[in-house]
This record gives structure tokens, sequence and C-alpha cells, in this order.
């Protein structure tokens, strides 16, 4: 698997609360020095030295004496050292004859590349208002249903002859149940179109390859960007303190969500919210009513009844991987149990 995307490591973006809150926990029965292997990504590595990987900045400290030193490669040679009684990792680099090859093809990335580069390239989430505007699918001139690959069909816009079009379908749509009631829809890519022919509003395209049968009204964006374009410059680390959010949902709304899956958060980097930033997932705790023998969920009607609040129970853990204005795709890094909608994702844990 190709890894050739650069990490950037900023220490100082850590916030001054999470730094003096809490440090990096660390097993002291594993090796003092681990050596990179092929596939490895920087989460795999921070979870293998931390309990709380998101507190990767403080182990790692950005090794400043080297050059580049938010590359990662296989091979390279990572020493736990403690310096006043505090963990830290230093680096001992691999020697190679083509350092330019090495950084192309070998440096580490902070998930799976193949998990990230899709969401990082393509729009997974537009507002409502701009898939009103974007080019939109006629159909076919023999009143085809379903099109796919070979078939030539008509765009309701003048594109630019010969370039490449993606097809996407709006999958739902995500609100934020706050003052700005900001909304976006999710999109599915289903199609590759190439334009082969202008007239006066349309333009005649010929689908190239597809996923699945597209229909009329589907939605067309610009091909994206290629891997060596796509900036996954981020490292793990802890949301900002401050942050209260919850999870709206799968990307493609399925039900329910597990390890590995995608969801969107209610939060933006308009909420201070950046790419690496790592929330725990906690199921909101119940309110109970009622005396003892009569207890229930569901409120009684008398106000002298007893409530009890519920803790909220943790099942989990999300990586912010792309923030929007105002929400964020994220990976479930770790889930407990299966989950739904509606799910907090919290600041991890602050041990004062």
């Amino acid at each position: 698997m190709r890894l050739g995307v650069l990490l950037f490591i900023l220490i100082s973006s850590l916030p001054v609360r999470w730094a003096n809150a809490e440090l990096p926990i660390v097993d002291k029965n594993i090796p003092e020095i681990y050596i990179v292997k092929k596939g490895d990504t920087l989460w795999d590595i921070s979870a293998y030295f931390l309990d709380n990987p998101w507190l990767w900045p403080q182990l790692w400290q950005a090794n400043n004496y080297i050059q580049n030193p938010h590359l990662i490669y296989p091979g390279d040679k990572l020493h736990l050292v403690w310096i006043n009684g505090r963990p830290q990792l230093q680096l001992k680099k691999t020697v190679v004859l083509s350092p330019q090859i090495r950084i192309k093809h070998s440096a580490i990335t902070t998930l799976q590349e193949t998990l990230l580069f899709p969401y990082l390239a393509e729009n997974k989430l537009i507002t409502a208002k701009s898939a009103a505007q974007l080019p939109r699918v006629l159909g076919a001139s023999d009143k085809k249903g379903y099109m796919s690959s070979g078939d030539r069909i008509w765009v309701d816009t003048e594109l630019l002859l010969g370039t490449e079009w993606w097809v996407y379908r709006v999958e739902t749509d995500f609100t934020r149940n706050d003052e700005t009631k900001a909304k976006v829809v999710s999109l599915k890519e289903i199609a590759k179109l190439r334009t082969s022919e202008i007239q006066e509003n349309m333009s005649l395209m010929t689908v190239e390859s597809f996923r699945q049968e597209i229909s009329q009204n589907d939605i067309l964006l610009p091909a994206p960007l290629d891997s060596a374009a796509v900036d996954m410059n981020f490292s793990p680390s802890a949301a900002p303190a401050e942050i209260q959010a919850s999870v709206l949902g799968h990307l493609e709304g399925h039900e329910y969500i597990a390890t590995s899956q995608v969801v969107v958060l209610d939060r933006g980097h308009l909420d201070n919210l950046a790419a690496g930033n790592v929330l725990q997932l906690f199921r909101p705790g119940a309110e109970v009513t009622g005396d003892k023998g009569n207890y229930a969920y569901k409120k009684t009607q008398h106000w002298l009844s007893a409530k009890r609040q519920l803790s909220n129970l943790y099942i989990g853990e999300v990586m912010v991987i792309r923030p929007y204005e105002y929400f964020s795709l994220a990976v479930v890094t770790r889930s407990l149990e299966p989950f739904r909608a509606g799910v907090l994702a919290l600041p991890p844990y602050l041990v004062e």
C-alpha cells in the first residue's frame, strides 16, 4: 500500500489546559525501541506506546534536531526515553540512498491512506444551497431510467469539452440543533463522466465507469485531486476542552455504526475542531423518575416524584479527519458496541 503522505506534528497547537492536566500514560513493560513496519499508522504507534494516544504530541516532542521530523518511515527506530520523569520518543532515522523516493512512497500516515483519501480528496458534505446550484443529470436521449458504462447522457450545464466529472447521489441530510440551524447533505460517488459535446445550456457526457447506475437529477462535481495533491498533514491530538459535540449519524445513512466507519459530528472548524482531534463517545444517561418500587424511564406527572440522572456511558472514540465550517467527518477508531446517532462526542477525560 502506498503511504506517500506527510504528517505534520505541531506541538504548539496542543491546548495549555490539556498539557497541564493530563500526562501521557505509558506501559513501562513495552520494549524501549520500536522499529516502524510497513503498514503502520501514526495512530497505531501512538496507541502502542500510550493508553491515551491523543497525547502523541507530548510524547513526540517534535524531534526538532531532525530535518523533517514529522516524516516517519518503515525501518525507522523509535526510542522511548524518560526526561525529567516524562516519557518521550526519540527518532533514529534509517539512511537510504534516495530520500526523495522514500518521501514519496513510504512516509506513514495518521490512519490508513485507503481509509482517509476518499474523504479528503472528495467533498462528501455540501450545503443544501450548493447542491441546488450544481450541474444535474437531465437524462438520456433514449429515455433510459438508469444509465451505466458506455451510455451517453445529458447534463443541464455547459461544461468544458473533454473534462472529467464525477456523479454523486444525495444520501441524507444533517442539521445542527442550535441557533445556526446549519444544514448539509452527504454525497455518495457513483460514476465518472467525460464531456463529449456541448450545446446551449447543456452538455453530452459519456459514462466512463460506474459503481452504481446513474439516475436523473444526480449531482456532478469536478474530478477530485489525485493523492499527491491531497493534504493529510495532521497528527492525533485531544479536542479542545470546550467542545460539546454529538454524532449526527453515519455518513451514508446506516442506522448502526462501528469501528472504522465515518460519522458526521455537529461541530466544525468554526468551533475550533481540527483534523486529528480525538473525542470520546458516550451514550447519554437516561433520566429515571418515581419512588422505590415504581422506577420508570418516562417522566411521571407528579411534581414531587424523585428524579435520578444516570451517568453517561463510555462506548468508544473518534478522530476528526475533515472539519467543515459547522460539521466534521470523523473516523470511529474504537467502539465497544455498535451505536446509533445521538451519542455524545466529548474531549478525552481530564486528569486534574
